[in-house]
């Protein structure tokens, strides 16, 4: 009895070939689905002894490291024979390996006939006299190879040849994809570690600079406690306040996709916060804010600006009246994007009496920075400053 089925050994040449195209058709189906590359070169090997009607096929793959063919998948063999058949030559002498050498389909009817080919003592065990070869090329770049082997002589045809090369096709399609898919990840893996690294350094460098602006605020204490007079102190508790507020943004730091970032809400709501303690018994500061996560280099301008008009609202205007009040309000324009710093008092505006206004030049300069402008309405209900300026997330 010899290993071919009913396929190989009646019924004429149309249904072998009806049989090609149907068993096509699913592999090609089930390797655009495939998930599992192992599993889909078993059922590349299995296919193709089912369509040309052999038991014996395999799968190989070419070890670039070690210049070898190995055996990756196979149907038809014992497993005592796939590990002596683990790795095959590349050499000219192979079958498979001439098949790798040329990249197209090699087609041995009498192997141990064939003075140019090693037979393989794994084949001559198996009674193999009839091999079949096709290269599995991906982008051009002989992967591997598959194989289908028969006890019979001359038991391939060149049609068996066009069904096995147009299966390596096939094959090669979707290792390209599987490969394609696992340099993605690894791209995206390498991202991601890359991002992480950068992450833990920015985070490291947030805190040194921390440490700084805890050292800047200890020598300028220093250097007020030892200041000769009223003013000088005055000075330096200015300075103070504002490297303080520049030392809040990066208290509240945080590292987002290798940037350094702060929700501003946060942000200026401490900022708040602390001018109310500093205050004492003095009027809260009403606040409305919309949230939004803002670049370190964006946030610190906004905040001197906030702590500089807190603190002449505090000085010059909400102090002169019982009934004081200070707002504050930051908001986005959804349209055109651009924010909006509002801070509001109801002091006696900026007339003779609001000495106050002439540390608005410092604001004015901030809103620059942040290619902003600053306007102002005031009159003897109070003082509204509106720092307007275009968001870059």
């Amino acid at each position: 009895m010899t290993d071919q089925t009913s396929l190989r050994s009646g019924g004429g040449l149309a249904p072998r070939l009806r049989q090609h195209q149907v068993i096509l058709l699913e592999f090609a189906r089930v390797a655009a689905q495939a998930r599992d590359m192992t599993r889909l070169l078993e059922i590349a090997a299995e296919q193709a002894a089912r369509a040309i009607g052999v038991r014996h096929s395999k799968v190989l793959r070419y070890v670039k490291e070690r210049a070898e063919l190995v055996l990756l998948a196979g149907k038809g063999w014992e497993v005592t024979d796939t590990a002596e058949m683990a790795v095959l030559a590349i050499d000219m002498g192979s079958p498979p390996g001439r098949a790798f050498q040329i990249n197209a389909p090699v087609l041995l009817g009498n192997l141990p006939a064939d003075a140019e080919f090693r037979y393989h003592p794994l084949l001559k065990k198996h009674g193999i006299l009839s091999v079949l070869n096709v290269p599995v090329a991906v982008n051009g770049v002989v992967w591997g190879v598959l194989e289908v082997d028969s006890t019979e002589q001359d038991a391939f045809s060149d049609d068996d040849a066009a069904f096995l090369h147009t299966m390596g096709f096939i094959l090669a399609l979707a290792i390209q994809h599987s490969e394609i898919k696992q340099q993605k990840n690894k791209a995206k893996e390498e991202a991601n570690a890359r991002l992480v690294q950068a992450d833990v350094m920015l985070q490291e460098q947030n805190h040194r600079v921390k440490n700084y602006f805890q050292m800047i605020m200890s020598l300028l204490s220093l250097r007020s406690l030892r200041a000769s007079n009223e003013a000088q102190r005055a000075e330096y508790k200015d300075v103070m306040e504002r490297v303080a507020a520049i030392g809040l943004a990066h208290d509240l730091l945080m590292v987002r996709g290798g940037d350094s970032v702060v929700e501003i809400s946060a942000y200026l709501g401490a900022l708040c916060d602390n001018m109310e303690r500093s205050l004492g018994e003095g009027p809260k500061v009403a606040r409305e804010f919309e949230t939004r996560n803002l670049r370190a280099d964006r946030i610190v301008p906004i905040g001197l600006i906030l702590n500089e008009l807190l603190t002449n609202c505090i000085k010059y205007a909400a102090i002169e009246r019982p009934d004081r009040m200070i707002a504050v309000r930051f908001s986005v324009n959804a349209v055109n994007q651009e924010a909006k710093l509002t801070v509001q008092d109801n002091g006696p505006g900026m007339g003779e009496r609001r000495a106050g206004s002439k540390g608005l030049s410092f604001v004015s300069m901030l809103a620059e920075q942040l290619s902003g402008r600053m306007d102002i309405e005031s009159s003897s209900a109070g003082t509204c400053v509106f720092v307007s300026f275009p968001l870059f997330d």
